[in-house]
Parts: structure tokens; sequence; C-alpha cells
């Protein structure tokens, strides 16, 4: 039962809100899946990804024909099998913006991977899968079938695909539904339904035939760039287990395949690997606000299983050891980061704060 519900009036907008935060942790899991699904009723699983402890916050807002709602989440896996028009009366699109994190869609044969600002749109009917990491946060507008399906040019070749928001009709769409969830709650129901079709229309532009060819190439010919390489890795560099295998899966690839990606770095999957995870424990060494852990913590930390490798790989790295870092102590804040090329730019994602010991 979800009996933590809140339904609110903020600023004059109806929300119904879920979260986990006074719930305790052994009924976390059962009240998130419920919660779920009133954004995906169709949801069959939704599994935290290695174990990790369950939270999330869901914000729903009706909006004309359809829904606007706000989801952040710890890690997971979705999997759905479709939502029955004939349960609530509802059917349609739902249009998926990445705020945070990065994330997978799978449907109807189409693969996704989701960055920042990069929108997805799939079949609410439809079976699909939707993994996230990094604390995903997204925003999903459910957008009525009567009105969306008969704009599209081509249905089937629409879903499971995705766009950008940085140029083009991914822009303009993209600054639509920011300003339109601000405003929402002061839009009278004939100005929703005004705004609800012009959303529709953009969005059977942006997902036209000669994106979803664009998008093809992109996640077939070529599933994954190598920013979206790293943006995994980034997610996962503080779990012992990330392997080359891991990210070759996530990104649908062969571990060949993987490995000419990173081929402009010199250094390969596992070098790349490597050394983001002593960058980082070089960050903390010389940080005094992490004095209180020893070297050995600060390794594993940040992935390392043993203290004789990351002595190793520290050493080749920065040509000293890293003892040496911590008896320098820098001024706290100083930045230690090394220049990168270009081309390795990954996005917007916020800095990670490694645990504290209890």
């Amino acid at each position: 039962m979800l009996d933590q519900r809140s339904l609110r009036v903020s600023a004059g907008k109806a929300e119904e809100i879920w979260t986990t935060d006074s719930v305790p942790e052994p009924e976390r899991g059962d009240y998130w899946r419920a919660a779920l699904r009133h954004l995906y009723p169709g949801l069959t699983m939704a599994e935290p990804v290695d174990g990790e402890a369950v939270h999330g916050r869901l914000v729903v807002r009706s909006f004309a024909d359809g829904r606007a709602s706000e989801c952040q989440h710890s890690a997971a896996r979705l999997i759905g099998a479709g939502r029955d028009p004939a349960g609530d009366g509802w059917d349609g699109y739902n249009l998926t913006l990445q705020i945070y994190g990065v994330g997978r869609v799978s449907q109807a044969g189409r693969t996704f991977h989701r960055r920042f600002g990069e929108m997805t749109l799939t079949d609410a009917a439809l079976p699909f899968e939707e993994v996230g990491l990094d604390d995903p946060h997204v925003q999903v507008w459910s957008l009525p079938r009567h009105i969306l399906e008969p704009m599209l040019v081509a249905p089937d070749l629409s879903i499971g695909q995705g766009i950008g928001s940085r140029h083009g009709t991914g822009a303009l769409l993209l600054s639509l539904l920011q300003t339109t969830w601000r405003e929402c709650g002061g839009l009278a129901r004939p100005m929703q339904h005004r705004i609800q079709d012009s959303i529709c229309r953009l969005v059977a532009l942006a997902f036209g035939p000669a994106s979803a060819a664009r998008a093809s190439g992109r996640n077939g010919a070529r599933p994954a760039s190598l920013p979206e390489a790293c943006a995994y890795i980034e997610s996962r560099l503080q779990d012992p287990r990330l392997s080359v295998d891991e990210v070759a899966e996530w990104l649908h690839l062969s571990r060949r395949k993987l490995e000419m990606l990173f081929a402009e770095t010199g250094i390969g999957v596992a070098g790349w690997i490597g050394r983001r995870r002593v960058e980082e424990c070089r960050k903390m060494l010389a940080d005094p606000a992490w004095r209180h852990l020893s070297i050995t913590e600060v390794a594993f930390t940040w992935g390392f299983r043993d203290l004789s490798t990351f002595n190793r790989r520290f050493r080749a790295r920065f040509d000293m050891a890293p003892r040496e870092v911590r008896r320098g102590q820098p001024a706290a804040g100083q930045d230690l980061e090394p220049e990168m090329p270009q081309i390795l730019t990954i996005g917007p994602f916020r800095p990670r704060t490694p645990p504290m010991r209890g």
C-alpha cells in the first residue's frame, strides 16, 4: 500500500508525490515498485543494479489528456509487459528525457543508450526494458495515442529510437518541455491541450524517418561512441567488478569493436579504466578532507582489489608513489585532474563522493 504518497498543491501545481525518504529500508523495494507502476502501469520487474540500496522520488502531474512526470531513483533495471489500455482507459506513448545519469532503453528490437539531454520515444502498449545508472533522473511525458500517432509518419520506426537536444527540432522540443514543466500548474485546461498538441507535433518531426535513420546509424552500424563508453565507465568506476566485457555488453558491442573505439586513446579499455581510477585516487590523496582514509582505503574506494596493483599503476601514471602525494599535501581544492583530449568530454557528471567510513 502506498501509504507514504502525498498529494499537494504547490505554486498552483497539483502533484502526486511518492518518495522513499520515510519508508523503512526493508519495505522500500515493494513500495518503490508499486510507485513506479503509476509511471509504468505494465511494469513486471524492478530490480536494483548490483544490489544498490533502493531509493527514489516520483512526481506526477496531470497535463491535458496525459501526464508529465519526473523520476529520480537508484540504479535499477525495469522490465514491462506493456500497458493494457483497458486497464485505466489511457493509451499512448512515453517521451523520456534524460536529465542526469545514463540510461539504456530497449523496445521493438531496438536499443538506444540515452545520455544527458537525449530523448527516447516508446510505445506504452509494448514490452520494454529500461536500465538506469548513476542515480538516473528522467522526465517522462505520457502523450495520448489518438493525438500523436496520426502525426507520426512511421510509428513503427519511431519507437525505441532516440534524439539529441543540442540542435534543430530536438532543441526546440527540449525548450518547450522545460518551460511547460515549470508552468503547467498555472495553465488553464484549454491552453494545456494546445501545448500538448504542439509537443506532439514537435515529437512527430523530431522522430520522423530521417531522425530514425540517423539514430539507427548510431545504434546499429555504429552502436556507441567513445563518450558513451566513457560515460558508462564513469558511472561504475568505484565497482571493482567493472570489466571490459561488462562495458561491451552494456553498449551491445563485441569486445573487439569496443577496443576499436578506444584505439584513439592509445591505452585500450582496461588501461582507460585503470587511468581514471588512479586519477581519482590522486585527487583524494591530495585532499586534506580525506586524510582520515589510509592509502589502502583510498585505493579500494576506487575499485582496486589489491594494493600492489594500485601502487604499480599509480607510479606508472604519475612517476611517484602514492605516499609522496599525501606527504606533499597540496592545498585543499587544488585541481590535480590531468588535461584530457577534447574528444573524451563525456558530459555533465556530478563530482562523485566516495562513501565515508561508518
